[in-house]
């Protein structure tokens, strides 16, 4: 699938969309959703080291009101100087819809984005973490050393960020921060748990920013990074899309429909253009404000939802699920 211009956009430019199509109707030795067993080399994965035990969000997310969580959204915009939706070229193609089985996108999603684009400080060190996941659930994760400082290398880079400062100081003026943040990132969206049986195959940070295989179809899988990452590599088909919103330079929201190692994603979405560290501050937002309810959020003049859902394991919430709801 050759990636063309044909009904292109650009992320940061105003998008036409008067023009699209209406709705009608591998390269890869990775295992899919009925894999099993473990992976070789590296030792079995255990929870991360860390002092003390994090309470669950609180009870009260009414202290947080909507309007505070939109300006703080739009602050949050502002401060993402790593952002790339300028760069970054979409060709959009037909419309669908999620019972819809034809593909109304002939065409790759993602039409230009040059490699400038992936090297920021933040994007890079996500890029860096992508193959470190195994996509089946039943498959239990593995990590090496390396894996680990790859790790601590993303979570040194967004937390130097003004995003990040920004979203530390609001937690703690509400008094949702259950700790340093730097330590409730590491918990809440690294440490392993189960989705299947007792394997530890999981985490938040793989199911939103990597995505995973369960019972034949896709899971989580919200970033843009990952999603350009498995196009390039000829493993992810893109569909067609639901929706759209333009942010302006920093990039555009979408709910799409494609497929992955074989896999149905009915309907997902995500951020395109945006920095790892705005998505995993809004997330991390909402988690504790608005735990399983819709986060408020304002974004270059256009009102949207976060919803994000938590996991139990071991008595401890983590983040179980985020994404965007146009």
């Amino acid at each position: 699938r050759a990636a063309t211009n044909d009904n292109a956009w650009s992320s940061g430019a105003g998008i036409d969309w008067s023009h699209v199509a209406p709705a009608g109707q591998p390269n890869s030795n990775r295992t899919g959703s009925s894999s099993s067993g473990s992976s070789s080399g590296g030792s079995s994965i255990s929870s991360p080291s860390i002092s003390g035990r994090l309470p669950p969000p609180p009870s009260t997310p009414q202290s947080v009101s909507k309007g505070e969580l939109r300006q703080l959204s739009r602050d949050l915009l502002q401060l993402d100087t790593n952002s790339v939706g300028h760069l970054i070229t979409l060709s959009a193609q037909g419309k669908t819809s999620s019972s819809d089985n034809t593909d109304h996108a002939p065409n790759r999603l993602f039409s230009s984005v040059p490699q400038e684009a992936l090297r920021g400080p933040t994007i890079s060190k996500l890029l860096a973490l992508l193959d470190n996941y195994e996509p089946a659930v039943t498959q239990a994760e593995r990590d090496t050393s390396q894996e680990r400082e790859e790790q601590q290398a993303f979570l040194d880079a967004v937390m130097a960020t003004s995003v990040m400062t920004k979203t530390e100081q609001f937690l703690n003026s509400k008094g949702l921060l259950p700790g340093p943040l730097r330590q409730v990132l590491q918990e809440i969206w690294f440490t392993p748990y189960t989705r299947h049986r007792n394997t530890l195959s999981s985490s938040g940070f793989e199911h939103v920013f990597v995505g995973e295989l369960k019972g034949r179809k896709v899971s989580g899988f919200h970033n843009w990074v990952s999603f350009y990452k498995e196009e390039q590599e000829g493993d992810l088909n893109y569909l067609g899309y639901m929706k759209e919103a333009d942010l302006g330079n920093e990039g555009s929201l979408i709910t799409l429909k494609f497929t992955w190692l074989g896999d149905k994603k009915p309907v997902g979405s995500m951020f395109v253009g945006t920095s790892p560290e705005l998505e995993m501050a809004l997330y991390t937002v909402c988690f504790y404000a608005r735990p399983g309810n819709n986060c408020p959020m304002e974004l270059n003049g256009k009102r949207f939802s976060i919803k994000t859902y938590y996991q139990n394991y071991q008595g401890k919430r983590y983040v179980g699920t985020a994404y965007p709801l146009l």
